[in-house]
């Protein structure tokens, strides 16, 4: 870890420098950061590594690949099989440096502005909205490594020796300290806008405002078990995006951007010939681009290259995805998904955009596909129309499906991707009151916010006396979660949260989808990312990897 936070302050927020520039840390508040424009382009900084975890695709991998909802056995997708270990951390090494470098930002900015000239009016929103990308990035570090070193003080040459050898904090007391946070800024305050994310009347329009905090804040009290806090936090959503009912299934395919439900997206960008802003997930999440495919083909036996053509994927030609797009091995769902929480049988609106006969479901948020109107191979598209076909592998209804439209980028270009990635959506919150309810033992509520989702998804609403226990009910609701936020990284999150992440892949991904690889390499210690052992060594031995070397890794 010394190595990255020592770079931090060697580096300007605002231009790229050498990792061996010397710090200045003495400069900042004579040179800039004395007008709220100054302040807002630091704060813009920190907003970077955000972006740089979430458009990488394999963070997708690390939260939804490692679930019991998706899965994939290939061992070109270490993360997903959990070929992970101290020496070879993968993806938790970006994860890592990312978020530290976010970190160290938003610390150095926020020191900045309480040493600006600004008035305290001025600085409170500017505080707010660092507290809120603090909150982010701590968010990140503590759901995927646990206990991790925590902070906010600037890095500096006084402090740099000391910050860079602190040890694992107490996930539960960083937790504790970031939701105080949260609730002072936000809540007691109230230092920025109560608006939704993305409304155009909102001074924090699509930045960390206050409702990515109370997300985040209701997030970690759900962490930390504190029921009526959470409900404090998600209720001031529920006030903010009021009728849950007036927001469309519709909206929620990662093609559409900036949506009135959104609470975070991860927004790309390709302008022809303009700026391109892309990730790469999509090339993961469509079908094949090739004219056929069989069903547990393993990587050895397949020659995607060879059989690439044209429009193709999967047998089926789809004019609107274009001819140019490279897709990988993609993800597939589990039986338990695709099969028990939402089957093709299903009333579900967020199951698929077309029936079997071709017809759309209006609304629907088409999170799986089993097919898609389009052409045969050798069809006369000057004179055959568009006709709703199974893809090659799924075959029919019975058949495994894709993910669906939700997750595809109409268009792309090779494997970049312009879509915007949903994080938090106002359903979270929605499904976050239905479980703190629950855990302060009112059904008859948790049962009223559970009913929000699935009416407006078109499945049947529940009352308490339908569960023989109680504990049924709680499973329902972890199913709604698993059903409405499928893909939008948070399913290991929330299976860790319950203390249920081992069980529940070991059966639902590892023995009834035979993955003999995540078979091979999964251990209870991977509910969490290691430490990369080279910030073991740069803590001077501060930080461990103790649970990992209970199984010899």
């Amino acid at each position: 870890m010394k190595k990255i936070l020592f770079a931090l302050l060697a580096c300007s927020l605002l231009t790229a420098c050498s990792l061996d520039e010397k710090i200045l840390s003495s400069s900042t508040q004579e040179t800039y950061y004395k007008t709220v424009e100054q302040c807002i382009t630091g704060l813009n900084s920190c907003y970077t590594n955000i972006r740089n975890i979430y458009n990488n695709k394999e963070y997708f991998v690390v939260c939804e690949g490692q679930s019991d909802l998706l899965y994939i056995n290939r061992s070109d997708q270490p993360n997903a099989v959990l070929m992970v270990t101290p020496s070879t951390p993968r993806f938790g090494s970006t994860m890592w440096t990312y978020c530290y470098i976010g970190v160290s930002r938003v610390n150095s900015v926020e020191a900045a502005i309480k040493r600006s000239p600004l008035t305290d009016a001025e600085k409170a929103p500017l505080l707010a909205e660092a507290t809120v990308l603090r909150s982010l990035f701590f968010y990140i570090l503590t759901s995927n490594f646990g206990d991790v070193p925590f902070y906010k003080d600037e890095v500096t040459d006084e402090t740099n020796s000391r910050i860079s050898r602190l040890p694992r904090m107490s996930a539960s007391e960083t937790r504790d300290i970031l939701i105080a946070d949260l609730h002072k800024w936000i809540l007691e305050e109230g230092a920025l806008d109560m608006k939704r994310t993305n409304d155009l009347s909102n001074a924090q329009y699509c930045r960390a405002g206050a409702a990515l905090g109370l997300m985040l804040g209701g997030k970690l009290c759900l962490w930390q078990h504190r029921w009526a806090d959470a409900v404090e936090f998600f209720s001031a959503i529920e006030d903010i995006y009021g009728d849950f009912s007036q927001y469309p299934l519709s909206d929620i395919p990662f093609a559409n951007r900036q949506t009135p439900e959104s609470i975070m997206e991860i927004s790309n960008i390709a302008v022809d010939y303009g700026l391109q802003v892309q990730g790469t997930l999509a090339s993961i999440c469509t079908p094949y681009r090739r004219v056929n495919s069989a069903e547990g083909e393993d990587e050895d036996d397949e020659d995607e290259e060879a059989q690439v053509v044209g429009d193709i994927y999967d047998g089926i030609g789809i004019p609107e995805l274009g001819d140019q797009m490279r897709t990988q091995t993609p993800f597939r769902p589990t039986k338990r998904f695709y099969q028990k929480l939402m089957p093709y049988s299903s009333t579900d609106l967020r199951r698929a955009a077309y029936t079997s006969t071709g017809e759309p479901i209006e609304g629907s948020g088409g999170y799986l596909a089993w097919g898609w109107p389009g052409y045969y191979p050798d069809d006369d598209r000057t004179v055959s129309p568009k006709v709703f076909r199974f893809f090659s592998s799924p075959k029919s209804a019975s058949g495994r499906p894709y993910l669906g439209n939700k997750f595809w980028c109409f268009g792309m270009q090779y494997n970049l991707d312009s879509n915007s990635y949903k994080v938090f959506r106002y359903a979270g919150a929605i499904l976050g009151l239905a479980e703190a309810w629950f855990m302060r033992e009112d059904d008859a509520k948790a049962c009223h916010y559970l009913n929000m989702i699935k009416a407006r998804a078109g499945i049947k609403t529940v009352a308490p006396e339908d569960f023989a226990t109680h504990e049924d009910l709680l499973h329902e609701i972890q199913d709604e979660y698993a059903r409405e936020l499928f893909g939008e990284f948070q399913r290991k999150h929330d299976l860790v949260r319950w203390g249920i992440w081992y069980d529940m892949v070991w059966q639902y991904n590892v023995e009834a989808e035979n993955n003999t690889r995540l078979r091979s390499n999964m251990k209870p210690c991977h509910e969490y990312y290691p430490i990369p052992d080279d910030q073991i060594i740069n803590s001077h031995g501060a930080l461990d990897n103790k649970e990992y070397n209970k199984y010899g890794l």
